[in-house]
Formats: structure tokens, C-alpha cells, sequence
């Protein structure tokens, strides 16, 4: 059971989350799932850029955008008015049949471009609704004073299967008699990752979720979306908080969608699908680090300026990569940007649910989590021109020029943000609106 928050005879500690059953449980399933996910990403991207190269990569990342922007306040809202447990229990059952699919489509021989697309944008549809879910789902379990801490723990989990899922990815890519890359093999992998999380779904906590009194149906939904929105325009931290959210969503995270085209088109690099997995798992390890920065951090007064810092550092990072030679430095570019992008994207995520009441926090997730579309579309625009600008100008690096662009302007935003971000400070959260 989730302890008392504030309580001062139980400090916060690493020790004391882990005898808290349902979330080391929760803790370790997802690891496996995880581990699924990142060699199912790094299988599908490569099959996607060594068939249809950067304009498959661009339909990709779009399939699965759209959805991410229609459908993350329906997603937050439905988090907050049905229990997570349950709903959670139904976004990983579909995630499984939609890996089902794409398994089975690969065992037939070329998968053509539509159905990477629609299997993405399925994808996409389904996490509007999952990731809320599971986000809630740790808050049920742990005490508001354990969350900053529970939240970097889990992302933790989710960023070391980021090194060993790539690897793994490109090890099971490379099993096989001929010289193709067998993505089939990382497919099936993942869809035997989601067993352990579907078993444990039925230890997690039954908490009820709140819904508006006197409204139903589409009414309440409605009315619903509008008081997260509501609080979300009432709280400047929390906008200020969105606000260098969308920043690093839109301009600095599109580099690992960008990244599968740098090794694919990269004269000095092998085009081979292990030097990808190699620079997915230097992001993972950046990201490790990345998530025990976050979980030594605490609720210290400077963590405006840190988050600032660490936007500041992925987009120095992404130049970096973007013009790396060799693989030794591009895999210590990847690294920085992983590690600065999750310490951002982590300490962002933590404060705002410590900012929002519990009976809001699937719709303030949800609004946060539109960057992820932003971030879709973003890497579907400088995907495409990528493959314009390669076609147009044969001798130039299209995908340096586009990616340096991204870098750059995310420095001068958050530059612009700095002032505010210097003076914002974690408190306790603000009555919901009535």
C-alpha cells in the first residue's frame, strides 16, 4: 500500500519504494516489456529505412504522431474516470495483438510501407490511452513523497533495457543463414515481453478513479478535458514546465528518429544495422545515467536551472553527433544526448505530477504527453527533408544541415526560457478546481 506522504518518521529511500510489493513488481515486468519494445523499435526502423529509406522513416514517425496529438486529452480523461487497472489491462492486450500482426506479416516476406505505418499508428492510437494509465498506475502505488523518486526509479528500469534492448535487437537481427537482417526474430521476442506485465496486472492497486458528479457520458468526458485544461492555464509552473517540454519534444528528441537515416546515409560509417544498435544503446546508457542523476536530485531548490542545463546540453550533444566522423565519437555524442534528454524529459515529468492533485494527473500527463506527437511530427518533417534535400542536393549532408538546424533552435528557446526556469521551485500542488 502506497505509504502516507509527509510522513517524517519514514524518509524517502531507495530501500524503503522496494518493499513496496505491487511496485517492484510492477518495476520488474515492465523491464522485461521494455526490453521487448527497444528491439521491436530498433527491428522496425531499420526494416523501415533499408527499404524505404528517409521517406519511410517520415511516414513512420507521422502514423504515429497523428493519433498522439487527436487522442491524448481523450486518453488523460479516460485514465481519470475508469480504473487505471483496468484500462491499462486493455492497452497492453491490444499493443500484443497489433506486435501479433506484425509478426505474422513478416513471416510472409517484404511487409509493405502501409502496414509499418498502420501497425505505428496503431501504436500511436493505443498509447494515448497507455501511457497516462501507466503513469497514474505508480502514483496509486507509492506516497506523494516517494514519487519524484518512484518516477526516476521506473525510468531507470526503462532506460538500461534502452542499452541491452538495441543490443539485443541487433543480435537477433543477425541470427539466420543468409546475410539479410531478420527482424522477425526481435518481433517475436517482443511479443513474448508482454507476458510478464499482463500477469501482473492483476496485483496492481484497484483504486477507483474520480469522475465529474452530476454529468455522463460525453458530457462528463467533455467537462472533464476542460477542468484539466482549466488547472493546466491556472498553475504558471506547470506551463512553464509544458512549455520546455515542448521544446525538447519538438527539437531535441527528434534525433533518435533521425538517427537509423545518419547511420543508413552516413558516407564514413558502416551502413550495417549493428553500428544503429550500437548508437541506440549509447542513448540507453545515457539515459541510465540520465535517470540515477534524476534519482539523486531530490526536490532540491535548483532543479529549474538543471532542467534548463539539460536542455541546453541535448542540443549541444545533437550537434556533436550530427557532425561525428567516426563511431567512437558518435557514440559518445549519443550517449551525452540520451543522458541529458532523459534527465530533462524525467525531472519535467516528476515535477508536474508533484505540481498537479491526484484526481487531475491523467489529464495534466495526457496534456504533457502531446509532445509526443509534436515530436512525431517534427521528426516526420525533417525526415522528409532529409530525403528532399538529398535528392535536390546530391554532394551535400542533407541530414546534417536538417539536424543541426533542430539543435540550434532548440539552444536559442531554451536561452529564451532560462530567466523563468532559474526561479521555479517544487511545492506542494493546488487544489483541483471545484
Amino acid at each position: 500500500m502506497p505509504s502516507a506522504p509527509g510522513n517524517p518518521a519514514q524518509p524517502v529511500n531507495l530501500q524503503r519504494l522496494w518493499r513496496n510489493r505491487p511496485f517492484r513488481q510492477f518495476w520488474l515486468a515492465n523491464m522485461i516489456s521494455n526490453l521487448g519494445t527497444s528491439a521491436f523499435v530498433m527491428a522496425m526502423t531499420w526494416l523501415t529505412v533499408k527499404s524505404y529509406g528517409a521517406h519511410g522513416i517520415a511516414l513512420l514517425a507521422l502514423g504515429y504522431g497523428i493519433p498522439q496529438c487527436l487522442l491524448q486529452v481523450f486518453g488523460g480523461a479516460t485514465t481519470d474516470r475508469i480504473p487505471r487497472r483496468l484500462l491499462f489491462l486493455r492497452t497492453q492486450s491490444a499493443l500484443l495483438l497489433v506486435a501479433l500482426l506484425l509478426l505474422l506479416s513478416t513471416t510472409q516476406g517484404m511487409v509493405p510501407l502501409w502496414l509499418l505505418v498502420a501497425v505505428n499508428a496503431s501504436n500511436g492510437v493505443i498509447s494515448a490511452f497507455d501511457t497516462p494509465a501507466r503513469t497514474a498506475l505508480i502514483s496509486e502505488m507509492v506516497g506523494r513523497d516517494e514519487l519524484v523518486l518512484a518516477q526516476q526509479t521506473y525510468s531507470v528500469a526503462a532506460n538500461v533495457t534502452n542499452v541491452f534492448g538495441p543490443a539485443l535487437g541487433g543480435i537477433l537481427l543477425s541470427i539466420g543463414h543468409s546475410d539479410r537482417s531478420h527482424e522477425e526474430l526481435a518481433f517475436l521476442f517482443n511479443v513474448l515481453s508482454f507476458l510478464p506485465l499482463l500477469a501482473c496486472i492483476p496485483w496492481l492497486p484497484r483504486t477507483p478513479a474520480a469522475s465529474p458528479s452530476g454529468c455522463r457520458g460525453r458530457a462528463a468526458l467533455w467537462l472533464s478535458i476542460r477542468e484539466g485544461l482549466s488547472y493546466v492555464r491556472q498553475q504558471r509552473p506547470l506551463r512553464l514546465l509544458l512549455q520546455l517540454l515542448a521544446l525538447v519534444m519538438l527539437l531535441g528528441l527528434p534525433f533518435q528518429t533521425l538517427l537509423p537515416i545518419f547511420v543508413h546515409d552516413h558516407a564514413s560509417l558502416a551502413s550495417h544495422h549493428a553500428t544503429y544498435a550500437a548508437l541506440l544503446s549509447a542513448v540507453g546508457l545515457g539515459g541510465v545515467v540520465g535517470s540515477l542523476l534524476g534519482m539523486a536530485s531530490g526536490q532540491a531548490r535548483w532543479l529549474g536551472l538543471a532542467l534548463g542545463a539539460a536542455a541546453a546540453g541535448l542540443a549541444v550533444a545533437i550537434l556533436l553527433l550530427a557532425g561525428s566522423e567516426v563511431i567512437h565519437w558518435a557514440s559518445l555524442s549519443a550517449f551525452l544526448a540520451g543522458a541529458c534528454g532523459v534527465f530533462s524529459l524525467n525531472l519535467n515529468n516528476a515535477l508536474m505530477q508533484g505540481l498537479t492533485p491526484m484526481e487531475l494527473q491523467g489529464r495534466v500527463i495526457a496534456i504533457a504527453n502531446l509532445g509526443k506527437g509534436l515530436q512525431a511530427f517534427s521528426a516526420a518533417g525533417a525526415s522528409e527533408a532529409v530525403h528532399l534535400l538529398g535528392r535536390a542536393m546530391a554532394s551535400s549532408n542533407a541530414y546534417l544541415l536538417v539536424q543541426s538546424g533542430l539543435a540550434l533552435a532548440l539552444l536559442v528557446g531554451v536561452l529564451l526560457l532560462w530567466p523563468a526556469l532559474t526561479s521555479l521551485e517544487p511545492r506542494a500542488p493546488q487544489p483541483a478546481p471545484q
